[in-house]
């Protein structure tokens, strides 16, 4: 309505200008002109005064006014240019913007006002024999009709504005929500965008060139550099080529410092900020760059300032309201990505700095093995070569036993040496190599069972295998798991009591399983039992029994390499006892060609075949 109220003032100014022409110079000599000119510079004054006062009031207020002063206007000329019958026509221009802004009751209404008013005009003012009284009630009917007949025109004219007014917000809705649509599939692109490669710096071009359409003339992504207190520009792109290398020149050049200029203050509030106008010493180089506006806004993750996202724009592109959102949304986006970015980098200095101090403790456990095997290998040699001539000399005596207590720890620490080795290519390499071979589980298993019984003469050890059962896999390997879990329940077992060993087929594997009647693992321990250096601790937290509590850990990963799996449980058949298990197929395979890792990287276990 405002609109209308401005372009009826302004019909209103033109008529204004045409009846003081008409009044001037076309009938100079008609009665009660000056008052008319008058008039006529009132309305002129009151049209040029509409504008002003709907930016203050509400436009309704204003059109009832100026009814009112069109009202009393138009009385005043009708009753001191008495001889000029026609002026009260002019009462059907009020009719009609009376109609126009209100509609049809109230041009009925102000059509009544305004016959009422003419006629206390016409009887007051005139004669007897005036011929105005006469034509009153035609005129009446005059201004009765036209105002029944403007409403009528004026709700058609509004019903179809009103429509048309309708149907271009109806279209400008729509428009709206379309281009609302478009800009969050783009910030959703955006968004994957950003996030697709892992690499800093491939993320932070990602992030220039995806907002670069959709900003100012060109766009920086600067990151700060804690260090320094400074912002360094990383990647820049849009479509003003000159301007961005121009930009991007004199930001390496001069690096902008938190709380220095625009982009600088943005860094150092963390809040957005836009500037039209060059700032004194010119910072940021908007007057040396022919920069017409500059946009900052803060790349935040967490709470935590990553960069800074700067557009700026010349003539051809001018600042909005549009962009202004555009690039908070773009740096909203754009801040899990630098942060993802940044994590990866930071995982993959960590992982480096760890594959190095792998390879030094592989280095250091390498050297320290074959530097303790040189010496162990001399004590074990010459207490053998003690042995033998004690025994040829004397027989059986206690130095003869105290070296044998010598071999059996030399022995003892050739296997710590052993599996600190496996364990360094364990973690090397993801898992142990084996070498299959076709042999006889059973009788293997018999050897070692017989083997550990030499060594431990207080146990009883039962075997229960079928006469043969072969299978293909390395038998080192699985001689070093069958010890361990025979050792493992002599351990376990410190008040004695019976270990019993068997292995029976299981379809086209074989399984094996080691059970004692010694102190058990609880429940709650035995998902660990099979970690590397985990031992049961005792009710006061104290590591009851010796060892690096590596055998396990060792056995698992063997066990795994065959393609098989180990486990522990309760033993159900008495009344205290663990029972250690493990299934391995009868033939080993080998991994497929598609296991083996891309990168080079020896896979978690490697099968070798062996050649004989």
């Amino acid at each position: 309505m405002r609109a209308q109220e401005r372009q009826l003032a302004a019909v209103r100014l033109g008529m204004a200008v045409v009846g003081a022409l008409l009044l001037a110079f076309v009938v100079p000599e008609l009665p009660g002109r000056t008052a008319l000119l008058v008039v006529v510079a009132l309305i002129a004054a009151w049209s040029l005064l509409v504008p002003w006062l709907l930016g203050r009031f509400p436009s309704r207020e204003v059109g009832i006014v100026s009814t009112v002063v069109d009202m009393a206007a138009v009385t005043v000329a009708v009753y001191v240019a008495a001889d000029a019958v026609d002026m009260y026509l002019f009462y059907g221009l009020v009719i009609l913007a009376t109609a126009l802004r209100f509609g049809l009751g109230a041009s009925l209404w102000s059509s009544l006002v305004m016959s009422g008013m003419y006629a206390a005009v016409v009887i007051v003012g005139g004669t007897g024999d005036d011929a105005r009284l006469d034509l009153l009630p035609v005129r009446v009917g005059y201004l009765v009709g036209f105002g029944v007949v403007a409403g009528l025109f004026s709700r058609i004219v509004i019903g179809r504005a009103t429509d048309n007014a309708r149907l271009r917000q109806q279209v400008a809705e729509e428009e709206h929500e379309r281009e609302q649509i478009r800009e969050r599939e783009q910030l959703s692109r955006l968004g994957r965008d950003f996030g697709a490669s892992l690499d800093r710096r491939a993320t932070l071009h990602a992030v220039a060139r995806g907002a670069a359409p959709l900003l100012g003339g060109a766009t920086v992504v600067f990151v700060v550099d804690d260090a320094e207190r400074r912002l360094v520009p990383e990647a820049a792109a849009g479509p003003d080529v000159e301007l961005v290398n121009a930009w991007q020149k004199h930001a390496n050049a001069r690096q902008p410092r938190f709380a220095e200029g625009l982009i600088g203050s943005v860094a150092a509030t963390a809040a957005a900020r836009h500037a039209t106008e060059v700032a004194t010493g010119d910072p940021d180089g908007m007057r040396e760059l022919g920069m017409d506006w500059l946009l900052a806004v803060p790349i935040l993750a967490g709470g935590r300032l990553l960069g800074v996202l700067a557009t700026a724009g010349r003539g051809d592109r001018p600042l909005n309201e549009r962009i202004g959102h555009l690039a908070e949304a773009v740096a909203e986006r754009a801040g899990p990505a630098l942060q993802n970015a940044q994590l990866w980098s930071d995982l993959q200095d960590r992982m480096a700095r760890e594959r190095a101090a792998q390879r030094i403790k592989d280095d250091f456990l390498s050297i320290v093995s074959h530097e303790l095997r040189t010496p162990l290998t001399s004590i074990q040699g010459y207490s053998q070569l003690l042995e033998g001539r004690l025994r040829g000399l004397s027989g059986e005596t206690k130095e003869m036993a105290h070296l044998r207590v010598i071999r059996s720890q030399v022995g003892r620490m050739r296997r710590l040496v052993d599996d600190l080795l496996d364990v360094s290519r364990i973690d090397r390499r993801g898992g142990v190599s084996i070498e299959p071979i076709d042999f006889d589980l059973a009788e293997e298993l018999r050897e070692t069972v017989s083997r550990v019984a030499r060594e431990h003469t207080d146990r009883r050890i039962e075997v229960a295998a079928a006469g043969s059962m072969p299978v293909h896999a390395d038998r080192d390997r699985i001689d070093q798991v069958l010890t361990n879990l025979i050792e493992n329940a002599i351990k376990y077992s410190p008040d004695g009591g019976p270990i019993t060993v068997s292995a029976e087929r299981r379809g086209g594997e074989v399984e094996v399983r080691v059970a004692d009647t010694g102190i058990g693992i609880p429940a709650e321990h035995r998902e660990n039992v099979f970690e590397r250096f985990y031992q049961a601790d005792d009710d006061a937290g104290r590591r009851r029994f010796g060892g690096l509590g590596l055998g396990l850990y060792i056995s698992r990963a063997i066990v795994d390499a065959h393609g098989g799996r180990i486990w522990v449980a309760a033993n159900s058949d008495a009344p205290t006892g663990s029972v250690f298990g493990f299934r391995i197929p009868r033939v080993a395979m080998p991994l497929a060609p598609a296991e083996i890792a891309p990168t080079g990287e020896p896979p978690p276990f490697v099968l070798r075949r062996h050649d004989g």
